[in-house]
């Protein structure tokens, strides 16, 4: 909802395996999924990690940002070392989570 409040075309799934799902079904059509936002810790027992392997197993180019409120000094590099494009620490501001999510959108247009 925040980012739609902002004019951006947004789709929120209940898990990991749906956003999976989601992702498989999109290539499928000429909905484009530019980037994800992925918490870490998720129902359903997939965690934020499996999700990204997932995910780059389909679409290796796809930005998909972190997002978790439990985030150490370290976790950042951590997480980008693993193939998260960014991250984010709850709580953010809705401008703060605009910004990385236009920046890794206009990045990956550009790389394209």
């Amino acid at each position: 909802m925040m980012l739609q409040s902002q004019n951006f075309e947004a789709i929120a799934t209940e898990s990991g395996a749906q956003g999976i799902q989601m992702l498989i079904d999109s290539m499928n059509t000429e909905q484009t999924i530019n980037a994800v936002v992925l918490d870490l810790t998720m129902p359903s027992g997939m965690s934020g990690f499996d999700v990204l392997e997932q995910l780059h197993a389909i679409s290796p180019d796809l930005p998909v940002v972190a997002c978790s409120g439990y985030f150490q000094e370290d976790a950042r590099e951590l997480c980008q070392s693993i193939g998260f494009a960014d991250v984010l620490q709850k709580p953010y501001a809705l401008e703060h989570l605009c910004d990385v999510v236009r920046r890794h959108i206009i990045r990956d247009r550009i790389s394209a």
